[in-house]
């Protein structure tokens, strides 16, 4: 087995981005925020004519509208987070974690991510008395490969001789949802919260509104009642001119939640349609009632670079999520702060903990062993049983015209139960093609390799391999 050496690296907040903007602050939030305070005597209303201020409450329109030129500035003057500090964390450390948490995996095995996804969702400490601040985001990207949901049927879903001819993968993952094609040019990420949290609108829009906000491409994007993101079309109404370029899957147990979802950025969509493209003629028609079909959408890629992407939703993430100011130590209780004087007179305390902060880590190939829990994930993922045993009852049926024949095949959890024939001349087959490949796991190379004995049977049995999945 391979020895996967993650280096797992603190990377420092933004929460010193705090100091450099304080003077932005006063003169840019002051404006749109009364400075007026309650301590004002009589004579200063008196004397100034304020005495109308002394109510004053802020609009929610106001309360709109500040949180929008806050969003702008944090766009506008907010750095991409770099490592600071290269003291290393176990993966476990980070987890377990009672703090808003971001987590960068540079590794590119979908296996490895998927396992670490998991890990890291199963490990977020969910506690009845402690408030809870362990939001948590994980970016990563996969090599290409395509990921199916828990509930679906891959014969059904993806062109598996196809993929077996260009060496993708096939994965199947512990979520609901669709299928997707992962590659270098998407980055998928993870949002995980609690049950209660849970809004699988939330943190699209969350997506939506950084990407939009920082007007670093024309293509403006939405959600639609789906919640997937798809392009904006001003002009074409309803869903028909809508292009997808984030689909999202969800998981809920023990009292948490995620949301994941792979967004579309430079991927390569050729590769794409060839991959999820069946025709039935070769690859046969699955009939199945017991499995989720995706949904399907035509689809074009955002063209931001990843680093962008992942910059902006983690600035939204912190806004959204983060702790405010910078952590309270004996040393800043004992300093006094220049502006904080000024702040509480001009009534911008809650502006000045506005940037907030959340752990930043990176994951790459060099230095802390992977605890063994994520190994054995990754290990289950890539079973046979996992990927194909778990598939429901169906049917799957396929012609060949030049050997005049039509076989159906009943298989449930990867296991062929019944074969039938459909032509005349092949009758006296029947017998032993049930006596051969009943109980046999439904993958081209044993249906192959049991049909093998007689030349009546050989040729069939090519076939049949190619057709099923061409490994």
């Amino acid at each position: 087995m391979t020895t996967y050496l993650p280096v797992i690296t603190r990377v420092g907040s933004i929460s010193r981005l705090l100091k450099q903007q304080t003077s932005q602050f006063k003169r840019y939030l002051s404006n749109i925020n009364s400075p007026f305070q309650d301590d004002l005597s009589d004579f200063d209303l008196d004397d100034f004519g304020l005495e109308d201020f002394r109510h004053y409450k802020e609009s929610p329109e106001v309360a709109k509208y500040r949180e929008a030129q806050l969003k702008e500035l944090l766009h506008n003057e907010a750095q991409p987070s770099q490592p600071t500090d290269t003291s290393q964390e176990s993966l476990e450390s980070i987890a377990t974690k009672n703090e808003p948490t971001i987590i960068i995996s540079k590794l590119n095995d979908p296996y490895l991510n998927l396992a670490i996804e998991d890990y890291v969702y199963s490990k977020i400490p969910i506690s009845k008395t402690t408030p809870f601040k362990a939001h948590r985001l994980m970016f990563y990207t996969n090599s290409p490969c395509v990921v199916i949901g828990k509930n679906q049927n891959p014969w059904k879903e993806v062109n598996l001789p196809v993929m077996n001819r260009l060496g993708i993968p096939l994965i199947r993952r512990r979520s609901g949802g669709g299928t997707v094609v992962h590659d270098l040019g998407n980055v998928n990420y993870s949002f995980m919260s609690t049950k209660q949290e849970f809004d699988r609108f939330k943190f699209v829009n969350l997506i939506v509104e950084a990407v939009n906000g920082a007007r670093i491409t024309s293509t403006k994007i939405k959600v639609n009642h789906r919640g997937d993101i798809v392009t904006k079309d001003d002009i074409v109404s309803g869903d028909s001119g809508e292009l997808k370029i984030s689909g999202s899957a969800y998981k809920l147990s023990r009292g948490k939640s995620y949301h994941h979802g792979t967004m579309l950025l430079n991927s390569d969509l050729n590769r794409l349609k060839q991959v999820l493209h069946r025709d039935t003629t070769q690859v046969g028609l699955v009939d199945t009632s017991k499995t989720i079909d995706s949904v399907k959408a035509k689809v074009t890629n955002l063209q931001i670079s990843q680093q962008s992407f992942i910059d902006l939703v983690s600035n939204g993430f912190k806004f959204e999520y983060g702790i405010s100011g910078e952590p309270t130590t004996v040393e800043n209780e004992n300093n006094d702060d220049p502006d904080k004087e000024f702040n509480e007179m001009m009534g911008l305390s809650d502006f000045a903990n506005a940037i907030k902060s959340a752990n930043v880590y990176q994951i790459d190939s060099d230095s802390i062993e992977l605890p063994q829990e994520v190994v054995s994930i990754a290990d289950g993922l890539k079973s046979w049983e996992w990927k194909f045993g778990r598939t429901p009852l169906f049917m799957h049926t396929l012609e060949n015209l030049k050997l005049n024949i039509s076989v159906k095949f009943t298989v449930d959890k990867g296991i062929i139960e019944n074969v039938e024939l459909v032509g005349e001349s092949h009758f006296n087959l029947l017998s032993e093609l049930n006596e051969r490949l009943c109980g046999v796991q439904y993958r081209g190379d044993l249906i192959e390799k049991a049909l093998s004995g007689n030349e009546a049977t050989r040729e069939l049995g090519s076939w049949l391999h190619n057709s099923i999945d061409g490994v």
